[in-house]
């Protein structure tokens, strides 16, 4: 039997704000607070130009697997 994580990898959030991913310049991309939960959200980077699907639990981002 093949186990399966339940959430992906962890994204940096400093100061309340998701970090992007890909280039980590864009330091606001999006406002996390504690309470916050979200699944499948898709943030955009203005300045490498990518999106990202994430999931959001508890003030804490993953990216997410998909379905």
């Amino acid at each position: 039997m093949q186990t399966r994580k339940k959430y992906g990898k962890m994204l940096t959030v400093k100061d309340g704000w998701l970090e992007c991913p890909s280039c980590n310049r864009n330091r606001r991309l999006m406002q996390i607070r504690p309470d916050t939960e979200g699944r499948r959200i898709v943030v955009y980077c203005r300045i490498c130009k990518s999106e990202h699907i994430v999931d959001i639990v508890k003030g804490e981002c993953f990216e997410s697997y998909g379905q």
